[in-house]
């Protein structure tokens, strides 16, 4: 780790291992990232706000209100070999060995587990846009101040104490949440009866093990598992499936999904074949072609 002198920011060298910064931050797995005018990434992790760009090869960071380096190389998965992961998913398929060269740097978070779950209860049948708008909206509201930065201030996401004791209409009031802001209060009560440390829990749980407990909760299904799976848990090989995954595996593989409905079988079945391409990295490779598929949506409605 080196300090910069003078602008307050430290440095990891990545060691030619790949971290594009606003192909992570864009591709659907965090919403709390925003691009500021200077091309500094700033977001609030876990209850601070971190500050990241990428030049030469370095990872320049900072942390507010105090110095955090083993949040930042938690978070970002600094230790994971990206290029080993993307050389066994280019052996898998050309069509995947191209994604790799156009999204260079895509990797996957480890993000905080509470938060993952409850950002993804608010994310049922919503855009990403919405989805963000609506956290930090709630995240204004019933967030404890991180700090103050240039005139704006940044606050954490809700504790789930807080968030199980607000009435279900003020929630889905304070982030136009509409009937999110029941399942939202809902989850958040049946996580203070499971106890502080039990989603942390199920990252040394196996994969299978871990999505099962999840969806023993009222009001998760089997995609927002998924979601925690892999972007909170190290679940690598978790695949969520929604109607965009089921039509581009159509699309790429020829699958007959065309007109069916994503039954649990059905949903079952598209894990499967992405498990059988992609091993237990299936869930990178997912994360890859969702992204594809973000930006085709995009440029449709850009058009």
């Amino acid at each position: 780790m080196r300090y910069t002198s003078g602008f307050g920011y430290y440095s990891f060298d990545l060691r030619g291992q790949p971290l594009n910064l606003d192909i992570t931050f864009t591709c659907g797995q965090a919403f709390r990232w925003r691009k500021l005018d200077n091309q500094v990434w700033r977001g609030v992790v876990r209850g601070k706000v971190l500050d990241l760009y990428v030049e030469c090869g370095q990872l320049f960071w900072r942390t507010l209100p105090d110095e955090d380096e083993m949040l930042v190389r938690d978070y970002l998965r600094l230790d994971d070999d990206v290029e080993s992961i993307y050389r066994h998913l280019s052996a898998a398929d050309e069509y995947m060995a191209g994604l790799i060269r156009r999204f260079y740097g895509l990797r996957l978070l480890r993000q905080e587990p509470t938060e993952t779950l409850l950002s993804f209860v608010c994310s049922a049948v919503n855009s990403i846009p919405r989805i963000s708008a609506a956290i930090e909206a709630l995240s204004l509201r019933y967030g404890d101040l991180v700090c103050e930065q240039a005139g704006s201030c940044y606050y954490s996401f809700p504790s789930v104490e807080k968030l199980a004791a607000m009435p279900a209409d003020a929630l889905s009031d304070a982030g136009s949440l509409g009937f999110r802001g029941r399942n939202l209060q809902l989850v958040a009560r049946q996580l203070l009866e499971r106890g502080e440390n039990w989603l942390d829990s199920l990252r040394s749980r196996p994969y299978i093990e871990a999505r099962q407990e999840l969806m023993s909760l009222r009001g998760v299904g089997r995609k927002i598992a998924d979601c925690v799976c892999l972007f909170a848990l190290d679940k690598d090989e978790a695949v969520p499936v929604d109607t965009h995954v089921k039509q581009l595996a159509n699309r790429l593989w020829g699958l007959d999904f065309e007109g069916r409905a994503l039954t649990d079988r059905l949903y079952a079945r598209i894990m499967a074949v992405f498990a059988e391409r992609y091993g237990s990295l299936a869930g990178w490779a997912q994360q890859f072609l969702y992204y594809e598929d973000l930006l085709r949506s995009r440029n449709r409605f850009a058009s």
